[in-house]
């Protein structure tokens, strides 16, 4: 008879060879940290980088850049505030009283159209500090997190609100998991959009709660509907005013309430923690990371041995996503060009790849919105589908083309700058003139300009770029790029087609005239390769 340890022994070791083999959170081996991983890690935890800026984060070694991302408070930003018209910083309706109706729709008209402005505005200065923030994981964690607690401009109607929000969300971005949904619990855009400002004792409304339970903490399947109904009751009274959130007390259930198991009179944090304290929560969350930084598809090991670390670290989010990003599951070869580039990845991460400004924000925001992604407007409470969604026969062709937009300009000239947009332009204005993938880029960008002021889409310029390197042949150049560019090596035949290209009857020479239009049209092309969609 066997021995149970002759047994069980030899399972236990091919687990661990498999966690050996297989990487999950076990660290990379320091001989394995390359170039080609700093460029991974840029992309995943930030947008993606310049030659340079891959040089200096190999050079930190693994847990050198991991750190330095993480810790980015160290760095100072301090971009110019969004301006936002002075009126939306007022409650509405506090003059109104004293108006007679035709001013009263006047006033209605001027509070439109500046939350429109407004809104407008935020999208900007978002969308600019994604492009030009020192602390990308900073703003990649704020599109998570918007993306996991969503909110939609349209229906919130309140741009001061988002705004709040949106700072809400980079707060917290690596914080503690319990105060960021305390915080959306709490914050004026949230109670609006999924309708708890409207949550009383003596009637009671479900969205918010039955939302808290199945999409931002425990997934379907992990609560009956007396525990949505009991969460409803826990947050009656937690509305807003003025001034910020309020908790009105006489509008507050206060009786007895069985939630998750647990029976007391509970108010809204006895809930945030019963959930917190579920098995479900610390899963949920685990895969929406792993899904964002690390494939479509985690394997259920790897979701449980992050959920092990959140609830190891009690739902602080900084140590976890040290240890993924330090990890093989996060370097491996299979997740590696495996996640669909979402459009704010595609067009802010070419333009941190090639240090190329985006001149007109504007337009760079209404190519985000036709791509699908409209900042601060997912399509419904669950937010983007992402992955294969974002591509169609219609989106793809317009990345094709916003991409081509931003590395070969607009043409200095090729058509006047604009002054400030008027609001009418910005709810209207949505043909393919007005977007990257139109015959040229408006709006602005900072540096003393409003972020609306219109100006010309400087063309990318790669003679300084490979003049550094001494990269002088088609195929030193080619390699470059397809280095640089890719997360995955191009086919040979596709390599040697863009060789040829850049090739034509064999008379290329970098110091040709026309040879920064011939490169700047190759990198088109390899950016209109499907390994490019993907990072």
């Amino acid at each position: 008879m066997l021995h149970p340890t002759r047994v069980i022994l030899p399972i236990l070791l091919a687990v661990a060879a498999a966690y050996g083999q297989g990487g999950f959170l076990q660290p990379l081996p320091r001989n394995q940290w390359d170039r080609a991983a700093a460029t991974h890690l840029l992309a995943r935890a930030g947008f993606g980088a310049t030659p340079e800026q891959i040089e200096r984060c190999y050079a930190l070694g693994l847990e050198g850049a991991v750190d330095a991302l993480l810790n980015y408070d160290a760095l100072t930003y301090t971009p110019p505030p969004p301006e936002l018209p002075s009126i939306i910083r007022q409650a509405p309706g506090r003059t109104i009283v004293t108006m007679n109706p035709e001013q009263r729709r006047e006033a209605a008209q001027e509070r439109i159209r500046a939350e429109r402005i407004g809104h407008q505005e935020i999208r900007l200065w978002w969308l600019e500090r994604m492009i030009q923030s020192p602390r990308p994981l900073e703003e990649k964690m704020t599109l998570f997190w918007h993306g996991h607690f969503t909110s939609g401009a349209r229906e919130v109607r309140r741009a001061q609100f988002m705004l709040e929000q949106n700072e809400l969300l980079r707060r917290h971005a690596l914080g503690d998991f319990r105060s960021l949904l305390l915080g959306i619990s709490r914050d004026r855009a949230m109670l609006v959009y999924l309708d708890n400002a409207r949550n009383r004792r003596q009637q009671p409304n479900e969205n918010y709660a039955r939302e808290l339970l199945e999409l931002f903490t425990l997934g379907e399947g992990q609560y009956t509907e007396a525990d949505v109904k009991a969460a409803a009751r826990a947050f009656t009274g937690w509305t807003f005013d003025d001034d910020g959130f309020v908790f009105r007390r006489a509008q507050h259930d206060d009786g007895p309430k069985t939630f998750l198991g647990k029976t007391g009179r509970l108010g809204g944090e006895d809930v945030i923690d019963q959930i917190l304290a579920h098995p479900a929560c610390s899963r949920h969350l685990a895969r929406k990371l792993a899904e964002f930084f690390v494939t479509p598809q985690p394997e259920r090991e790897l979701v449980e041995r992050l959920a092990a670390q959140l609830r190891r670290h009690n739902y602080a989010l900084k140590p976890v996503l040290r240890t993924l990003f330090l990890s093989r599951a996060f370097y491996a070869p299979q997740v590696r060009g495996a996640l669909v580039k979402s459009p704010v990845e595609l067009i802010v991460g070419t333009a941190r790849r090639l240090g190329v400004p985006i001149e007109r924000l504007r337009d760079a925001e209404r190519t985000l919105a036709a791509l699908g992604q409209e900042l601060m407007q997912p399509p419904n409470v669950k937010g983007w589908n992402g992955g294969s969604h974002w591509i169609n026969t219609a989106t793809l062709h317009l990345r094709y083309n916003a991409i081509g937009n931003l590395i070969q300009g607009d043409g200095a000239g090729r058509r006047p700058a604009r002054p400030a947009a008027h609001d009418e332009d910005l709810a209207d204005d949505e043909s393919p003139e007005s977007t990257m993938a139109g015959p040229g880029m408006r709006a602005g960008g900072a540096g003393g300009r409003s972020r609306l002021t219109a100006g010309h889409q400087t063309a990318y310029d790669p003679l300084s770029v490979l003049k550094a390197r001494n990269l002088t042949t088609p195929g030193e150049i080619v390699d470059f790029y397809c280095a640089h560019l890719l997360a995955r090596p191009l086919s040979a035949a596709k390599r040697q087609a863009l060789m040829d290209y850049l090739d034509q009857e064999g008379r290329f020479h970098v110091a040709a005239r026309e040879a920064a239009t011939q490169i700047r049209q190759m990198i088109h092309l390899l950016c209109s390769t499907p390994e490019f969609q993907m990072h």
